[in-house]
């Protein structure tokens, strides 16, 4: 009895394991892979390049993106940023941090954003402070090819004060492009 019930299960298995493996997803390269795999992307983007007779700024980011209906997409990003400030200190500052964002089409190719940092900064005098923001805002979206992107946007940090501690942030604006490509 126990051996034909280890035949029945083993069967069983094999069955399903080569059913599953005869499965075409039918996405758009048409091989074996999942179709959850084509709403996935990649990008990042370039920022800063303040450089000017007082400081440098330089922002480097990358993300990976999940398109979660045809208007609405979701994902996470890193970010790298280097600060040299010049005057009136002399000193330079290797910052990252992480975000959450979201995007919506409100109507091609404008879309609306939101997106959620946290920043791990030098300080002056030594170790790191966490600082966060919350931005909202809208940007255009430009398509390239077939899966690819160009994205410009114009966000407000919500959680900007006058005189208070913005982090790096000396403006509650911020203004950036990012490109991605899809799978």
């Amino acid at each position: 009895m126990t051996k034909r019930l280890i035949l029945l299960v083993l069967f069983g298995v094999l069955y399903i394991t080569e059913s599953s493996a005869q499965e075409n997803y039918g996405n758009a390269l048409g091989n074996d892979r999942p179709a959850w795999i084509d709403k996935v992307y990649v990008g990042g983007g370039l920022g800063g390049f303040g450089i000017s007779d007082r400081q440098v700024w330089v922002n480097i980011s990358g993300q990976v993106g999940y398109r979660i209906t045809e208007k609405w997409n979701a994902g996470i990003g890193l970010t790298y940023q280097y600060f040299k400030y010049k005057e009136p200190i002399n000193q330079s500052f290797n910052d990252y941090g992480i975000n959450f964002y979201t995007q919506y089409v409100v109507y091609k190719p404008f879309f609306v954003m939101a997106q959620y940092e946290i920043f791990f900064l030098d300080l002056v005098e030594g170790g790191r402070a966490t600082y966060d923001t919350f931005l909202l805002g809208a940007g255009v979206s430009q398509p390239m090819g077939g899966k690819g992107f160009l994205n410009f946007y114009a966000l407000y940090n919500v959680l900007y004060s006058d005189g208070g501690d913005n982090g790096r942030y000396d403006s509650p604006w911020v203004i950036g492009m990012n490109v991605g490509i899809g799978f």
